[in-house]
């Protein structure tokens, strides 16, 4: 679970290359005026908000219901009359099954849009996603920590703009400061300040635009009473164009809550007290670590507030993750269900009791009033519900309310199976007062261990306010395939998803080549998807090559690639320096055919409409490797392959034999040739000695033999 939420973190809200336009919002809510109170717009595209994804399901999962709906021509999706409050998570999935999410946020009292990306964000993804069909400019707020490329701006310059929410603001903020971390590959750190000019712009020039660095830029702008702290999410400039981006603070007179972006990159949920930073350590962190804060001014001068031993939290029981499965039962009458709960902290599955049950319909939108039912101390219990049309069970496991997948008890009854999971222990944590740090710093924490550095996302403090903060401890680069074969003549096809996580907020640098990601042993004609070619490249007899750093997050790309089939046999022999996590092989099933891999690798038999798979789940250690035989796969007949050999041998005879004649033909010819002009020669000779003896003479019948045989030389 920490694994996922940390993925779902770094690539929805970390940083990607400048010219992924929007990324900040992506999968973020975004209020927006032009929507009804309980209207969500769902966008979906391909990398770039010219290509949108045409007819694809979108669910929109309502306080636990999940709800379904097509996208249209342009990529979007609307959901319509949703409760007031409603918590709200919406999904996609790719054409390789892979599950895209926004974040989970509850409605206001204005509709929301959410632009959701199946792919990367391509240059000059940018435009205008939040705006109605026409298109138009989002309002500052909507833009707001967001880089856009600029081409008439120079390689290497980041142009920051502040506002209260207004463009045509006739004072923009001037003479305020805006800072700049940069947080770079070798694990260095330097932090610039420029303060705005008169039209609300800061402008920071000679940027690195090979790719090693990863920039956030931050201000705070006071109004009504708050202050408001923005940050963007962090860019990697490359060689092509500068970057701009807006920060922007509510309105000047807006009375709405202090805004803090700082939720863009870590979630302010447990914000802690005035003045005070909390750092959770999440991963695989060790109990001896220590956390030390470090602040940095504007000039780059670096001092250290604090360093204290992590503690260990009590665990959090709220932190419920629940699965329900529900199974139809013939034999038990309509409306009535059976449930049984099960599970408890980490590791344990034990009955649960004390569990409330609801059920409510379906299409309900609120949640069901009255005391319901709890479990006894067994788990389990037998409801009834007369309703005729499905229901759905709420189910609260310590205060936390969840919902179950739709079901149908009007024919027949059935078994609700609900298993809940929680925390076996807290997280470690440290707490520290931020009392010496002033807001013209830059805040980060970070803790050392197993050699390495982890760091948190930086922050700008704010007076009297509080911050929570996450390092993440996690291997630095983490390596996944999702990959589909079959056996195609006389070639084993592979094709499929490569993604590299990196777990940092700095870009991780592979070596002066790039980083090159492994294929089995002997492969053979490996390609790329036209969409990747611009970022990876085909190293010939190790795999792909990515040329420039990875930026926070990670990348992904679809490429392909083949392994001969010998007599039958394909030997997989893969080697992982990284190691792999949570991948997956799909090997499509032929007659006869078997499978050798090592113990560990537990593989399971799916039906699917393009036919029968064998899935291998794949969690391999680094600098390791993986072996696998496939036997028994079908080949060609032997005359098959022999007799386009022996045809080709035959060709090849026939072409030298005709050749060799020709030859043979073309020197006879020429020894002709020679011999015709020695005789016409001596013929010639001889007629110019029978010249002097005249006509009438004895000679004539002599010339006249000589012509004859002249012009049947010449005519030969």
């Amino acid at each position: 679970m920490a694994r996922v939420l940390l993925v779902l973190a770094l690539v929805g809200l970390a940083a990607v290359p400048a010219h992924a336009q929007i990324a900040a919002a992506v999968g973020q809510p975004l209020p927006s005026a032009d929507l009804d109170p309980g209207t969500v717009s769902v966008r979906a595209i391909a990398g770039s908000i010219g290509k949108p994804v045409v007819g694809t399901d979108v669910t929109l999962v309502v306080n636990g219901t999940p709800r379904v709906a097509r996208t249209d021509d342009a990529g979007r999706v609307f959901f319509k009359d949703l409760p007031a409050g409603a918590t709200v998570k919406a999904s996609i999935v790719d054409e390789d099954k892979k599950k895209f999410e926004s974040s989970e946020f509850q409605l206001g009292d204005q509709g929301v849009r959410l632009l959701l990306s199946t792919k990367p964000l391509e240059m000059g993804a940018g435009g205008a996603p939040f705006a109605g069909g026409a298109g138009g400019m989002p309002e500052p707020r909507q833009m707001s920590g967001q880089p856009r490329a600029e081409q008439a701006d120079a390689p290497g310059t980041i142009t920051v703009r502040l506002t209260y929410d207004d463009f045509k603001d006739p004072q923009p903020p001037a003479n305020v400061p805006v800072l700049l971390a940069a947080y770079r590959a070798d694990d260095t750190i330097a932090v610039r300040a420029v303060n705005t000019d008169k039209d609300g712009r800061a402008v920071f020039d000679n940027l690195d635009v090979k790719g090693e660095t990863s920039y956030f830029a931050m201000a705070e702008l006071p109004r009504n009473g708050a202050v408001d702290r923005m940050t963007s999410i962090p860019c990697v400039l490359d060689a092509r164009t500068g970057v701009r981006l807006v920060l922007s603070a509510a309105k000047r007179d807006s009375k709405d809550p202090p805004i803090d972006d700082l939720n863009k990159l870590d979630k302010q949920d447990r914000e802690p007290g005035d003045g005070k930073l909390h750092v959770v350590l999440d991963g695989v962190p060790e109990a001896t670590a220590k956390v030390r804060v470090i602040a940095m001014g504007g000039n780059g001068a670096r001092r250290v507030i604090a360093e204290v031993p992590v503690t260990r939290a009590a665990p959090d029981p709220s932190n419920v993750v629940a699965q329900d499965q529900f199974q139809a039962r013939p034999d038990a009458p309509a409306h009535a269900l059976h449930v049984q709960v099960h599970g408890g902290a980490v590791g344990a599955n034990e009955p649960l009791g004390g569990v409330k049950i609801v059920l409510v319909p379906a299409k309900q939108k609120t949640p069901g009033e009255g005391a319901g039912t709890l479990t006894p101390d067994g788990g389990e219990l037998d409801l009834s519900d007369p309703t005729n049309e499905p229901l759905v069970a709420e189910i609260t496991i310590h205060g936390k309310l969840m919902r179950s997948k739709p079901f149908d008890l009007t024919k027949q009854g059935g078994v609700l199976d609900i298993y809940a999971q929680w925390e076996a222990e807290g997280k470690l944590v440290a707490d520290v007062d931020l009392s010496a740090a002033t807001p013209n710093d830059v805040v980060f924490a970070e803790t050392k261990m197993r050699n390495a550095t982890y760091r948190t996302a930086p922050l700008q403090p704010v007076p009297g306010r509080g911050a929570a903060v996450t390092v993440y401890v996690y291997p630095r680069v983490m390596f996944t395939f999702s990959l589909t074969s079959r056996v195609d003549d006389e070639f084993l096809a592979v094709q499929g998803r490569f993604e590299l996580t990196n777990n940092s907020w700095a870009p991780y640098v592979g070596g002066p080549d790039g980083l090159v990601i492994p294929l089995p042993k002997h492969f053979k004609g490996a390609q790329i998807a036209e969409q990747d070619q611009g970022d990876v490249s085909v190293a010939q007899g190790e795999g792909f090559r990515i040329a420039r750093p990875l930026p926070p997050g990670g990348k992904d790309f679809h490429a392909a690639f083949s392994l001969p089939v010998d007599n039958g046999n394909v030997t997989w022999s893969l080697d992982l320096p990284m190691g792999t996590f949570q991948s997956e092989l799909d090997i499509l099933e032929t007659p006869g055919m078997t499978v050798q891999t090592p113990p560990s690798v537990k593989t399971q038999t799916v039906d699917d409409p393009r036919g029968t798979f064998l899935v291998l789940p794949l969690s391999i250690l680094p600098r390791q490797s993986m072996e696998m035989t496939m036997s028994n796969l079908p080949t060609q007949p032997a005359w098959k392959i022999w007799a386009p050999r022996f045809v080709g041998a035959l060709t090849v005879l026939v072409m030298l034999a005709g050749l060799g004649f020709a030859l043979a033909r073309t020197s006879a010819a020429r020894a002709q040739s020679h011999e015709r002009a020695a005789k016409r020669a001596k013929l010639l000779d001889e007629l110019v000695a029978l010249e002097p003896a005249g006509p009438g003479s004895k000679a004539d019948k002599r010339r006249a033999q000589i012509t004859e045989e002249l012009e049947s030389l010449w005519d030969a």
